[in-house]
């Protein structure tokens, strides 16, 4: 190696899941005023029928973290998280899984990024449906999770690539 070279430092994903752990924990305790915990993936679905709420990043570090959930749980986390009953999804809805997925992926920045300016974030991305799946590339990690908030639970995703 060269005098004076910078060493790159990559991250892991056990790295990445303990910054979203951390992130998660801030948020709900925050925005939603209740307790969120990590429970086994298998008990979610991957993405269920409803919404997908996606924010990409890139930069040293390169990727999406997303949240996939059902009408009933992503209008479940809406209300608590503006203080009013919302039964249907719509934009307010959408508006606030993708406000969600920001804080989220912003936390995990904050958390990962200590030393180091590792990555830019996306404006958040809202998918509706039930008939679609993700690909990612094949040298990238994923991380599954199954996050229950009160008493809604989803799933969320991280792909990311070490650039």
């Amino acid at each position: 190696m060269k005098a004076g070279a910078a060493i790159e430092k990559t991250v892991d994903i056990h790295e990445m899941e303990d910054c979203l752990e951390k992130a998660i924990r801030e948020i709900t305790t925050t925005m939603f005023d209740c307790d969120s915990e990590i429970i086994p993936f298998e008990s979610v679905d991957l993405i269920p029928p409803g919404l997908s709420a996606i924010v990409g990043f890139g930069g040293k570090i390169s990727g999406n973290i997303s949240v996939h959930l059902s009408p009933e749980n992503a209008c479940a986390l809406a209300s608590n998280m503006l203080g009013m009953k919302i039964n249907e999804m719509d934009d307010i809805v959408a508006d606030a899984m993708g406000e969600m997925v920001n804080m989220l992926a912003g936390g995990m920045k904050k958390y990962a990024c200590r030393h180091e300016d590792l990555f830019r974030i996306s404006v958040p991305s809202i998918v509706y449906g039930s008939d679609y799946s993700t690909h990612s590339p094949k040298d990238s990690e994923r991380l599954l999770m199954g996050i229950k908030t009160g008493s809604s639970t989803y799933s969320l995703q991280l792909i990311f690539a070490n650039g």
